[in-house]
């Protein structure tokens, strides 16, 4: 580190520089420092923004669309029997059936055969659903572990699963489709194989392939479906039905609309907006030295006064059930917060279901006018990403700026270094020549003595 000596002027030199330097630092840096923590905490709060319209839009998708507005619920008779999944398409009703089958899959077992036989060499083949692949057994391979290998390990076998059943030291191939329904019977031919100490010859049924039933009504009228697996798909329409026993009785399946769920909807989309306007309070507040962050901001107010147009717009028109926010059960106080008027809101819901829907989730429904309102702040091309882009620009910027002033702070206090060197030495070649003179005067005077 450079460093002066004030040894001919008797001055802190290494301060008197520092002292310089930071002069020349204090009024930028202060500057710097203003810039970030004010872009700081502006980012900060468009942040704490973006999160709350977030969560706001979050509340509008749950009720953007008749279609999830109208959840459906499914009641059953005998879970054990049944489970069902309903999506909002499914229709209102109760249905009565009776499950008389279950689906299974296609098992086969061979005859016990002690460890270490061999069943014989060539071509074993098998059919499943009109579909056949075919293995080869060779000399020193041709066991039943061996066969057993080579069905599960041949590429064209998509259809068959063998395993050994151990059986007091004797073995027995068990074959199993891979899929269950009457479609996938194992045709196995073990005929290509011969010469071997013993032979499989035909193979015992352990399970049948069977397809899944169930049956609407009794008699000779019943409607009887089938599936090659225990799920019934749209079995009615946005009805999926997975069966798990047979029923000795009928089992009853009753769809109906979850209005408890609309309602618990509708009410955190009220809690949700409520939040919003306290954030939109909280950063816009106007008294003092409390003002919020963006008071004054015109992005903020601008979206704040469009929401709430649309809260405060018509729904719908004259002679509609509903025309306002008020009319559903939904009241806006005088501050802009919404408040739930709970038998308004549930006689809307027990009376005019199909016209609520319409009016909160329709193509031109409350949910999508306000939805469509974040769409251009919110997102990753949207106005509030675009402005957190510009602020952290901003304060790159400002580290840079930071960097500068360090380059040119070192050129200064170079030059104060170099200025204060010259005089010290100016000041010790002075001192000698002052030396000089009176070493000089001194010799004459003792001379003229």
């Amino acid at each position: 580190m450079f460093s002066v000596s004030g040894l001919y002027s008797g001055l802190d030199v290494n301060s008197l520089v520092n002292a310089l330097v930071n002069a020349e630092r204090a009024p930028t840096e202060a500057r710097l420092n203003r810039s970030e923590q004010a872009y700081t905490v502006e980012l900060t709060a468009v942040a704490q923004l973006k999160s709350s319209l977030q969560s706001f839009q979050t509340e509008l998708e749950k009720l953007n669309s008749v279609e999830g507005f109208s959840p459906r619920s499914a009641n059953i008779s005998d879970d054990s029997v049944i489970g069902a999944s309903v999506t909002s398409v499914a229709p209102e009703g109760i249905y009565t059936f009776t499950v008389d089958q279950l689906a299974s899959r296609h098992q086969l077992s061979s005859a016990a055969i002690a460890e270490g036989e061999t069943i014989g060499t060539g071509t074993a083949s098998f059919t499943v659903n009109g579909e056949t692949f075919a293995i080869t057994l060779d000399a020193g391979n041709d066991t039943l572990t061996d066969l057993r290998d080579a069905i599960n390990n041949t590429t064209d076998n998509t259809a068959v699963q063998a395993t050994l059943i151990n059986d007091n030291g004797q073995q027995r191939l068990m074959l199993a489709s891979r899929e269950s329904g009457a479609d996938y019977v194992i045709n196995a031919d073990f005929s290509g194989l011969t010469g071997g100490t013993v032979a499989l010859g035909a193979m015992t049924e352990l399970q049948a392939a069977q397809n899944a039933s169930i049956r609407f009504g009794s008699g000779a009228s019943a409607i009887i479906i089938t599936s090659a697996d225990n799920t019934f798909e749209n079995l009615v329409d946005g009805v999926s039905v997975n069966v798990k026993s047979v029923s000795t009785t009928p089992v009853t399946l009753d769809i109906s609309l979850d209005k408890a769920d609309v309602r618990s909807s509708i009410e955190s989309f009220v809690s949700t907006w409520n939040s919003l306007k306290s954030t939109f309070d909280q950063l816009t507040d106007v008294n003092g030295v409390n003002a919020g962050t963006l008071t004054g901001d015109a992005q903020t107010r601008l979206l704040e006064s469009r929401l709430r147009k649309e809260l405060s717009s018509l729904v719908g028109e004259d002679g509609d059930v509903f025309r306002t926010l008020s009319d559903m059960g939904l009241k806006t106080t005088r501050t802009g917060e919404l408040e739930v008027d709970a038998s308004r809101l549930d006689k809307a819901l027990n009376n005019h279901f199909d016209e609520l829907a319409v009016v909160l989730a329709g193509d031109n429904g409350l949910m999508s006018r306000l939805n469509q309102r974040l769409d251009s702040y919110l997102g990753s091309d949207g106005s509030l990403a675009a402005r957190e882009d510009r602020i952290n620009e901003a304060v790159n910027d400002i580290s840079d700026d930071r960097e500068d002033l360090e380059l040119r702070l070192e050129r200064i206090q170079s030059y104060y270094e170099q200025q204060f060197l010259a005089m010290e030495n100016l000041l010790a070649s002075l001192s000698g020549t002052s030396q000089w003179l009176t070493n000089n005067l001194t010799s004459i005077n003792n001379n003229n003595q």
